[in-house]
C-alpha cells in the first residue's frame, strides 16, 4: 500500500469515528438544552471534507512502533486532532475574514457574519479545542502515556496560537521582516500543527522512545515548513480553479512570505516601489497581479523559495532514511513526504 492508498483507507476510518463522535454529542447537547443542537449541528457540518492529513499521521505515528497495535483507541486520537483543526479554522477564519471554508460558507458566516455570528463562532471553536483534549483523555491507553501524550497536543496548540499572533502581528511592525520571522511562523502555524504535532501525538500513545520523538520533530520541521513555503508559491503562482481560493488574497492581505521578504530585499527601487504600492493595500486586479508576480521571478524570490522548499524536503527524507522503525513504516513516511509537497506543485 502506497501513502495515497493509506491515507484514502486512514481517512475513511476517521472520517467513521467523527460522525459517531459528534452523534454522541449531539445526543449530550440535546440533553443539556435542545435550544443549542442547531448551532452544534453546523460545528458538526465544519468537520465534513478535508483530507485527514493531520488526522492520518496520528495513526502513522501510532503505528510506528505499534504496527499492529489498538487501531479503534489510536483513531479517538485522530479524531481528536482533526476536531481541534475544524475548531482553529473557524477562528481563523474570523481573523482572515474568509467567507468559505471547505467549498460552504465558513462557521462565522453560516451564522450570519455579525456580532452574533461571531461570538458563536468563538465559542463553538473553544468547544472543539476542549472536545480534543476529552477524547485523548478518554481514550484506552495507559495513563503516563495520555499524560504525556495531552502535554504534547497542548503545547500543539500553544505553538500554532504563537505562529497566528506572530502571523498578525509581524504586518503591523515596522521595518522590513526577516526570512526567520517567516520561517518562525511556518514552523509554528504549519509545522508543529500540521506534521509534528499529529505524527508526536500518535508516536507517544505507541510508546516510542525519546530519540524517535526527537527525529519526528527535526524531521516534521523541515517537512512542514517546505509545506508553507510550496503553500506560499502557489498562493500566488496557482491556479485559482485548482486551490479552491483567489491568487490574489495574499498580496492583499499583506501576508508575510519568503516570497515577499527576499523580494524586498533583493529589489530595485522601481521594483520595491511596486511592491510598496500594491503589497498588503487591499484589492488588486489581474495587471498588478501581473507586476508582482514579474517581480517574484527577477528578483529570485521564485527561485529562491523553490530551492529552499527542495532543501527542506532532502533533509527530512535524510533523516527518514536514519531512523529505526519498520521498513514498511519508513517507506510510507517517504511517500507521505513525496506526497505533501508534489501535490502542492
Amino acid at each position: 500500500m502506497d501513502f495515497a492508498d493509506y491515507l484514502r483507507t486512514s481517512a475513511e476510518e476517521i472520517n467513521q469515528e467523527i460522525s459517531k463522535f459528534l452523534q454522541d454529542w449531539d445526543e449530550h447537547i440535546e440533553k443539556v438544552t435542545p435550544k443549542l443542537l442547531p448551532l452544534a449541528r453546523l460545528f458538526a457540518e465544519q468537520n465534513d471534507g478535508g483530507a485527514r492529513l493531520r488526522g492520518v499521521l496520528v495513526k502513522l505515528g501510532y503505528e510506528l512502533t505499534q504496527p499492529s497495535g489498538n487501531t479503534k483507541e489510536i483513531l479517538k486520537a485522530a479524531v481528536a486532532f482533526e476536531i481541534f483543526q475544524t475548531a482553529i479554522l473557524t477562528h481563523d477564519d474570523i481573523i482572515d475574514k474568509s467567507p468559505i471554508r471547505r467549498g460552504r460558507p465558513s462557521l462565522y458566516k453560516a451564522l450570519g457574519g455579525d456580532h452574533y455570528g461571531i461570538s458563536q463562532t468563538i465559542c463553538l471553536g473553544d468547544l472543539g479545542f476542549f472536545l480534543a483534549v476529552k477524547l485523548i483523555a478518554e481514550s484506552n491507553f495507559p495513563p503516563s502515556a495520555k499524560i504525556k501524550a495531552t502535554s504534547s497536543f497542548v503545547q500543539t496548540v500553544l505553538d500554532t496560537a504563537l505562529g497566528e499572533m506572530l502571523d498578525i502581528e509581524l504586518p503591523c511592525l515596522d521595518g522590513e521582516k526577516s526570512e526567520e520571522d517567516i520561517l518562525t511562523i511556518s514552523r509554528l502555524k504549519t509545522a508543529h500543527y500540521t506534521i509534528v504535532g499529529p505524527l508526536h501525538l500518535g508516536a507517544i500513545l505507541g510508546g516510542a522512545d525519546e530519540k524517535l520523538l526527537k527525529e519526528l520533530v527535526v524531521l516534521g520541521e523541515a517537512l512542514g515548513i517546505a509545506f508553507q513555503i510550496q503553500d506560499d508559491i502557489l498562493g500566488v503562482f496557482g491556479d485559482e480553479k485548482t486551490l479552491g481560493k483567489s491568487v490574489t488574497s495574499d498580496i492583499e492581505e499583506g501576508k508575510q512570505t519568503l516570497l515577499i521578504s527576499y523580494a524586498l530585499e533583493h529589489a530595485a527601487a522601481k521594483q520595491r516601489e511596486v511592491l510598496k504600492k500594491y503589497y498588503g493595500k487591499g484589492k488588486i486586479g489581474d495587471s498588478e497581479l501581473g507586476q508582482i508576480r514579474e517581480i517574484f521571478r527577477q528578483t529570485g524570490a521564485l527561485q529562491y523559495s523553490q530551492k529552499k522548499a527542495d532543501q527542506l524536503v532532502d533533509e527530512a527524507k535524510k533523516i527518514i532514511d536514519k531512523i529505526e522503525v519498520p521498513a514498511g513504516k519508513k517507506q510510507l513516511l517517504s511517500e507521505m513526504a513525496d506526497y505533501i509537497i508534489k501535490r502542492l506543485k
